[in-house]
């Protein structure tokens, strides 16, 4: 196994570990619609327009859409051009986000709209999804879904707004521990300045000035401050894990110059003292010890 999956897989485990069996069925749905918008790149014009055609009828058929946004993702751009594809995504998220906040189709890669960064962006579409997002989430304040979703869309672009999300969905649903696990997720990313991820999950682009930002810096106070050994952990583990493959991918660039493993092992050692009865805090560590020194 390579370094790079190695450490996909640690974070990957880390987290699902930690939700509970709610969040799991949740995680299964999405895994269901992610398989069929993959498997919709090979829908021909005709099927796809057989399927706008449908959702005339039946605009709630979430499989229909749930298709066509596979289609317009990976397939329609070479059919249709670049600004219908672009039009068309924008028309069906923004519909979802509008009539299904809370479904688990709304944090599909190919329901996400990015402002910029690749051929599909689209920085009118992500203004209009930024603003009706947040008016969902005002509309539905305690929805823990709907906060997290919102927060998901967040994630990259605003992460200071994906946390306050996150921690309204936390006083919607107490006790909900996967949103400590994405609090953690968030934080790092805002650490590390990562400012795009791949369909894999995994960090493509850094940036320095972010990094440095002054959300950032308060991340890491919070952090090394907070009782809550789960957002504490996970932030150091994805810090961790994240921290190694941005210093491989960028080496020598003069982008990615700082170490931020002794900072995350500051992490999962506070998490360790925090929840000493969790074994995960110091596997975590010690599995990070070893990637790193076979990455070197």
């Amino acid at each position: 196994m390579s370094v790079r999956k190695s450490l996909f897989t640690l974070a990957t485990l880390a987290i699902v570990a930690l939700q509970p069996m709610a969040a799991v069925a949740q995680q299964s749905d999405a895994a269901a619609y992610s398989r069929l918008a993959r498997d919709a790149a090979a829908l021909s014009r005709s099927d796809a327009e057989g399927l706008e055609a449908l959702l005339n009828d039946r605009p709630d058929d979430l499989t229909a859409r749930v298709k066509l946004l596979g289609f317009y993702f990976r397939g329609a751009m070479g059919l249709y051009g670049h600004d219908a594809t672009i039009e068309a995504r924008r028309r069906h998220i923004l519909w979802l986000i509008a009539h299904h906040p809370d479904s688990e189709v709304v944090d599909l890669s190919e329901a996400t709209i990015d402002r910029a960064g690749h051929a599909l962006a689209d920085p009118a579409g992500y203004a209009q999804a930024s603003a009706l997002w947040l008016e969902e989430a005002r509309r539905h304040e305690a929805s823990g879904a709907v906060l997290r979703h919102a927060a998901r869309f967040f994630q990259l672009s605003d992460k200071e707004r994906a946390v306050s999300l996150l921690r309204q969905a936390q006083r919607a649903e107490p006790g909900n521990r996967e949103l400590s696990a994405q609090i953690g997720y968030v934080y790092a990313l805002a650490i590390l300045g990562v400012e795009m991820i791949n369909q894999n999950g995994l960090p493509t682009s850094h940036n320095l000035e972010e990094a440095r930002g002054d959300f950032a810096v308060r991340a890491i106070g919070e952090l090394k401050a907070s009782p809550d050994a789960i957002t504490v952990g996970i932030a150091g583990t994805v810090v961790g894990q994240y921290g190694l493959m941005l210093s491989g991918m960028l080496r020598g660039t003069g982008k990615f110059a700082v170490d931020y493993f002794p900072l995350a092992e500051a992490f999962l050692g506070h998490a360790r003292e925090i929840d000493p009865a969790n074994a995960a805090w110091a596997s975590n560590l010690e599995e990070l010890r070893k990637l790193r020194a076979s990455a070197r």
